[in-house]
This record gives C-alpha cells, sequence and structure tokens, in this order.
C-alpha cells in the first residue's frame, strides 16, 4: 500500500493497539487477544526484546497493518523496516527517522504537543501527526482546538486514553491508540488474555455499530 492506501486504512480502522511488554512472550498473546477482537492495525514497540521477529511475524498476517512504536533513531527506523513494519510511530519528530521512512516508502506517524510542532512535523513530511500525551493535555478539547487552525493536518491521538473516552477523539482526529489504560497491566501480568480480547471488542463492536447506515 502507498502512503494514501495506509492513510485510508488509518481513517477507516481508527483503533491502534499499542503492544509495549516486557517480554515476548507476553507481546504474542496480547496481540493475539486484540487481533481476535476487531483490531486491524498493530504497533508493536521497538521496546520488546524481541520487537523485530514479532513485526515478522506479524507483518505476514493477511488483512493486518503492522508497524513498529517507539522508533527513535534512523538506525532502529531501518530494522523495523527490515522486518517488514508498514508504518513507524515516534512520540515525538525525528529528522532521520523521517528519512528513513521516506528511503523505504514507510508510512510515518510523529509525535508533536504544541501547534508549531505539529506543523513542522507535517512539513517535514509526517503522514500522521501523534498528538502525546492526549488525556494529559487536555483530552478531546485539545485536539478539536488544535484541529481548528490547522485543517490540513491529519491528526491522531495518542496516549493512555481510556476506552470511555475514544469515540470523543474520533471526532477531532483520525485514528486512537488503544493501550494499558484499556488492557492493564494487572491484566497483562495475569494472562487474562480472554478478558483483554473482551474489552477491545466493546469498543471495535461499537465502531462497527457506528459505520452501520442509520
Amino acid at each position: 500500500m502507498d502512503a494514501a492506501a495506509v492513510l485510508k486504512f488509518f481513517e477507516e480502522n481508527k483503533f491502534v493497539a499499542v503492544i509495549r511488554t516486557g517480554s515476548n512472550e507476553d507481546a504474542e498473546e496480547l496481540t493475539k487477544a486484540v487481533t481476535s477482537a476487531g483490531i486491524k492495525i498493530v504497533e508493536i514497540t521497538m521496546t520488546i526484546p524481541q520487537a523485530g521477529r514479532l513485526i515478522e511475524n506479524w507483518s505476514k498476517q493477511e488483512g493486518l497493518l503492522v508497524g513498529a512504536g517507539t522508533v527513535t533513531d534512523g538506525e532502529m527506523a531501518q530494522r523495523a523496516i527490515n522486518a517488514g513494519a508498514r508504518f513507524l510511530a515516534s512520540h515525538y519528530t525525528d529528522r532521520d527517522v523521517i528519512s528513513v521512512g521516506k528511503n523505504n516508502n514507510a508510512f510515518l506517524i510523529q509525535g508533536a504537543v504544541t501547534p508549531t510542532e505539529a506543523v513542522n512535523a507535517w512539513q517535514l513530511g509526517a503522514d500522521l501527526v501523534r498528538v502525546y500525551p492526549a488525556e494529559f493535555l487536555g483530552g478531546p478539547a485539545y485536539l478539536r482546538a488544535l484541529r481548528g487552525p490547522l485543517p490540513f493536518v491529519k491528526f491522531m491521538a495518542g496516549g493512555e486514553i481510556p476506552a470511555e473516552n475514544v469515540f470523543d477523539y474520533l471526532k477531532y482526529c483520525c485514528a486512537v491508540t488503544i493501550t494499558k489504560a484499556v488492557y492493564d497491566k494487572a491484566l497483562v501480568r495475569a494472562h487474562h488474555w480472554a478478558e483483554i480480547t473482551e474489552r477491545v471488542r466493546q469498543i471495535t463492536q461499537k465502531l462497527e455499530a457506528l459505520k452501520v447506515p442509520k
């Protein structure tokens, strides 16, 4: 998929499951849990011990868009792309990550807080600008305030966004991250994968219901 097709995939599927765990095994099970609940976009953070192997394996799954998260420099970006990552996500904007991504036709998600940072990320080549940490900055109201003077920027919301708030964010941005605010650390540590699947399924089913013409 080219950048336009990837952006359309984000706009259609809305939710990005961020996989961030302390072990490869937990990351594998968490990815299974969220994808079985209907998640189509998975961001595997490069902090996971064997992130490259996870990206390689899951990027082969039909119907999923798999990328790398917490990408902090160009070398890491290249490793993620070599493993099969279709997008690169950072919490801030990094010129080297953007350069490597552009040279390899990877979709780029770069982080920003202020209007100046958002425009800078966009002008440098970000395909989506992730407002992070969105809840801490003021929630959906902050996204609304940013989008007003910057209608040309494609935004997504990042951070620990509670399940009850995700649909409020979607009024003002293309996509929202699903993280431990939905599947908290305690559930992961206890390996309660079925409960995680059910929690995530509740929001994916609500999204599908909203797509149905009235």
